[in-house]
């Protein structure tokens, strides 16, 4: 040990009495800190002494302290959801808008299979409940779906309750619908986060003003489609990768659930109230205040003007540039790799802007 530089742990010589006598003065001036932070004190006053004979000295001079502290700590729970449909989380993702984008999606609770998925330019009730509508028609009616207590959600409840009955629509704060709540951070580094930059780097360049609703209708024309295609395109690739923790794909995980625990097994009233909770929960978290409801932007394009645009042919390759101006505009944006594919940008966007102020 001595040619490795290694020396062995001493501890101090010091009986239980005065360890108390030593541990009872600092918990006096320290009342509120925890088995680490006395520990720290003690040695800082010269006193090593093994973890098990600091715990029971705590337990000795400060027992109900030990029970307060250890009774606000954040709890753990085990997702307990027995197989696909069983339960769904959904939620809407607000991280573009500033830009009056509005991610709608839902993911099974059991398999993490993305049920629904889509970029609207509003969140009303009515819009949630198409975009839940069109997971149904794919995948059928879930047992329960649990969400916030956000008013977009009404429609949905209102589905499930007149479908499912009484018990179909758990809804509380965010910290209990954390499987949908840990995808929205997948699906912003996967696609969300690229136009959430490039948006910005428009800004900055005085492009895009998003107190405008001239420049949200054109951003929407353009941007909206190719969201939604980036989107989709992450979804299937999202069903078929392999997650660590399981070993396996939402896609496997669905089918075989399918086939194991079919919908239809019911829950008393007490095991509803923690149905498809999961991680940390803060007993004391307070509910979080009104999400506001967007009205759609849409209409500030009519149909015959949207027609005139799309005879420009813009694709998602060069968005009709080449067609339009003759030569490519580069940009570089941080955070956003492909920076001569985004030379579209400025120019399409000024271009529809400009017909837009004319109709």
């Amino acid at each position: 040990m001595a040619q490795f530089d290694l020396s062995k742990r001493t501890f101090s010589e010091l009986n239980d009495d005065d360890l108390d006598v030593v541990l009872g003065e600092t918990i006096q001036e320290f009342p509120l800190c925890g088995e680490n932070m006395l520990k720290h004190m003690l040695i800082a006053k010269g006193i090593r002494v093994q973890r098990w004979r600091l715990r029971d000295s705590i337990q000795r001079l400060d027992s109900s302290g030990a029970q307060t502290r250890k009774s606000g700590r954040l709890h753990r729970r085990v997702y307990n959801v027995m197989g696909p449909n069983h339960l769904w989380h959904i939620d809407t993702n607000h991280k573009l808008v500033r830009w009056r984008f509005v991610i709608i999606g839902g993911v099974d609770g059991f398999s993490r299979m993305t049920m629904f998925l889509k970029c609207c330019d509003n969140n009303t009730s009515q819009t949630v409940l198409n975009c839940f509508l069109s997971g149904v028609a794919n995948f059928g009616v879930p047992l329960r779906v649990r969400s916030d207590k956000g008013l977009e959600n009404v429609s949905v409840a209102d589905f499930m309750l007149s479908e499912r009955g009484d018990g179909s629509m758990l809804t509380g704060p965010s910290t209990h619908n954390q499987r949908i709540e840990r995808l929205w951070r997948d699906i912003f580094e996967g696609v969300l986060c690229y136009f959430y930059n490039l948006f910005y780097y428009m800004e900055d360049q005085d492009i895009l003003d998003p107190f405008n609703l001239q420049h949200l209708a054109a951003l929407h024309f353009i941007y909206i489609g190719e969201i939604n295609r980036r989107l989709q395109l992450w979804e299937t690739a999202w069903a078929g990768h392999r997650m660590r923790t399981v070993k396996s794909s939402p896609l496997i995980l669905w089918s075989s659930g399918q086939l194991q625990n079919p919908v239809g097994i019911q829950l008393s009233e007490t095991e509803l109230l923690e149905y498809g909770l999961e991680g940390q929960i803060n007993l004391n978290n307070t509910e979080e205040g009104d999400r506001p409801i967007f009205a759609p932007i849409s209409h500030l394009i009519n149909e015959q003007s949207r027609q005139a645009l799309r005879e420009v042919n813009l694709t998602h390759e060069n968005f009709g540039i080449f067609k339009v101006f003759g030569n490519h505009y580069k940009c570089h944006v941080p955070g956003v790799r492909n920076c001569v594919t985004l030379g579209f940008v400025p120019e399409s966007f000024l271009w529809i802007q400009s017909r837009l102020k004319n109709w």
